[in-house]
């Protein structure tokens, strides 16, 4: 199974808002949901690499983009989105965001490289859900946005160090428990992890922007719901008000 994750930051209505954003795709369709992306950006965006035309949520989803929807010509932006959701659901797709606008959290990664963050436990915690119950005799594998080498670093031992000395969860019998960093605009499951991110903020109290939430529902209609022993329902679209997990 991969998982791709990407983060963002962005002030919605007078709060900082941090969120992680992710989606998992089995790997054995993976090459097949790529030439579709790649398919998609070409015919709609006019891309010659996969490298060209990164879509990016700041941009599919900005005003502007709205705007030229009502023109004839409409929004490619938007139209090559919403294309990308119809093969995440194609090709059985999990999305997942952890958003908080909790001031000790809103950075989302931990500075310490012996500390993993409480959203990005809550994250794995969703992941591990998901192996259990979908893949339970496969490995999960972590892939992240390259961002810089400084922080990359120190997020991939956080990371780790936490997946490999956590006594008893047995992280390990579900990841690898190295994770990868990949340039995005190479990465179709990193651009739809943007996508998803980007939606995901909107989460937050008074974010706004009511014409985002047809975009915001199909990335709730791919996330995964369970049920624990006790019967109480568990999504994986959801907010973070402390730093306790």
């Amino acid at each position: 199974m991969l998982f791709f994750i990407d983060e963002t930051w962005q002030e919605l209505g007078g709060q900082q808002v941090g969120a992680l954003g992710a989606v998992a795709i089995p790997q054995a369709g993976y090459n097949r949901f790529c030439r579709e992306v790649f398919a998609i950006k070409q015919k709609i965006l006019g891309a010659e690499e996969l490298s060209d035309a990164e879509l990016k949520g700041a941009k599919c989803f900005a005003n502007r983009a709205f705007r030229a929807r009502e023109t004839d010509a409409g929004s490619k932006l938007l139209i090559a989105a919403e294309a990308m959701f119809d093969a995440l659901r194609k090709h059985d797709a999990r999305t997942f965001v952890i958003w908080t606008t909790h001031a000790d959290l809103v950075a989302l990664r931990s500075t310490k490289t012996t500390e993993l963050s409480p959203p990005y436990k809550q994250l794995l915690h969703d992941f591990r859900a998901l192996m259990e119950q979908k893949a339970p005799r496969r490995l999960g594998s972590l892939n992240f946005d390259q961002r810089n080498g400084g922080s990359d670093e120190a997020a991939a031992c956080a990371l780790q160090n936490y997946l490999v000395r956590t006594r008893g969860a047995r992280w390990e019998k579900h990841f690898l428990t190295v994770p990868n960093f990949t340039v995005s605009s190479v990465s179709p499951g990193l651009q739809a992890a943007d996508l998803v991110a980007y939606l995901g903020a909107y989460n937050a109290p008074n974010a706004g922007r009511p014409e985002l939430r047809p975009y915001m529902d199909r990335v709730a209609r791919l996330q995964l719901s369970w049920r624990d022993e006790k019967g109480r329902l568990h999504r994986t679209i959801r907010g973070v008000s402390t730093g306790k997990k």
